[in-house]
């Protein structure tokens, strides 16, 4: 046999892996995951003004362990079951049922809407290690809900949802309608424009747990600092008590021109309430840019930024820098403002296989109720990402 015939069949080992099987019929079975390790290092400004201690410690971990089983049928119907073996919470968990002609239904728990990166840009493809602060602090989470997504006209996709009865980990009670809405005036292999609208409304009603203690409804919108291995945030609204209608906003826009990827999103909420406090808002915006060194181009389908599939052996690289603001003060409400420049680089090895480095420049100024004065808080964060997906 040839060097030729050897290396023609050699197992691929950056690309192959075999994790779904097929029956004759049709069926479909198959597992998916993503695992991330991260390295946090903080150095600056991260002693806490009121006490001397360090709010923000520098850790080594886990991010993220989700593992998923899935399975199709040959007439449309399929299932997804997550869970987060990190954080010890479910994740995506749905039935699903749909084609080109009726649209695609999905019934259970998974993202919401209005946040882009974080609701619709899957965790395994972020261009940096972390979402942007206010796609953080906007963002709802996953909830409980069904949701609608119809692609049959040319340059449009439309996702209407409706959440309700919070998630499957007993939390975020609310429930209200939502809308995401994307116009693609140029759609083409390694040229997009990508604009989109979201909107969503959330009624946080009084909830009661399996002992008959009613809970009042409450609100809270806050970010970590772009480094999500601590529980520390430096903006953070608090409990906002006797909540009900909670508006969140988006705009959304990317451009993909062959090795370059420039994206944003501009994001308000609003939050009303049934004491005597005025109604509450905030939000903020980001903008990024990366470049593909090695020069492909960012995957795109569906409304969503992807991966990138490597045209060498030795993977793709990429660069990247970002800008985001959030501001959390409105009237009484001090919940303080942030804004943090990042740069980061991209190793794409294979197909299942990315590593990522950060730095990030935060830097917050938040009201301190018991020096009775703002503080000003300004970290650096040295961040480091092995990730396996599939």
């Amino acid at each position: 046999m040839s060097t030729y015939a050897i290396h023609a069949h050699a197992y691929d080992w950056l690309n192959d892996w075999r994790t779904r099987f097929k029956t004759d019929a049709g069926y479909e079975f198959g597992s998916k995951g993503n695992f991330q390790a991260d390295i946090n290092d903080y150095s600056g400004d991260t002693t806490n003004p009121a006490g001397g201690a360090k709010i923000l410690e520098d850790q080594t971990t886990w991010r993220r362990k989700e593992l998923y089983a899935y399975a199709k049928a040959p007439f449309g119907v399929d299932a997804t079951a997550g869970y987060d073996l990190q954080s010890k919470l479910w994740v995506d968990n749905f039935f699903h049922f749909g084609n080109n002609k009726i649209g695609d239904f999905r019934l259970g728990q998974f993202k919401t809407l209005v946040g882009w990166e974080e609701g619709v840009i899957s965790s395994t493809a972020t261009t940096f290690l972390e979402r942007a602060l206010p796609v953080q602090a906007v963002n709802m989470g996953r909830r409980l809900g069904v949701d609608w997504t119809y692609q049959g006209l040319p340059h449009w996709l439309v996702t209407l949802g409706y959440q309700s009865g919070g998630d499957l980990n007993g939390d975020n009670d609310g429930h209200g309608p939502s809308a995401h809405v994307v116009f693609n005036p140029l759609e083409e292999k390694n040229e997009v424009v990508h604009l989109g609208v979201a909107l969503s409304r959330e009624n946080r009603g009084t909830t009661t747990d399996g002992r008959g203690i009613a809970t009042l409804p409450t609100a809270r919108f806050r970010a970590r600092p772009e480094a999500n291995l601590t529980s520390t945030r430096l903006v953070d609204s608090g409990n906002l008590k006797n909540a009900g209608d909670i508006d969140r906003f988006g705009l959304e826009g990317a451009w993909i021109h062959g090795p370059l990827l420039a994206q944003g999103e501009y994001l308000r909420f609003r939050a009303d309430f049934s004491d005597v406090k005025p109604t509450y808002t905030g939000g903020g915006y980001y903008l990024l840019a990366a470049w593909m060194l090695t020069g492909e181009s960012r995957d795109y389908k569906a409304g969503a930024v992807g991966n990138v599939t490597p045209a060498h052996r030795y993977g793709a690289i990429e660069i990247a820098a970002r800008y985001s603001e959030v501001d959390l003060n409105d009237g009484t409400v001090l919940g303080g403002m942030q804004h943090d420049w990042t740069l980061g680089a991209n190793w794409y090895l294979g197909s299942h296989l990315k590593f990522q480095v950060n730095y990030v420049h935060a830097y917050s100024n938040k009201y301190n109720a018991a020096l009775k004065r703002s503080i000003e808080i300004d970290p650096r964060i040295f961040e480091l990402r092995t990730q396996v997906y599939f």
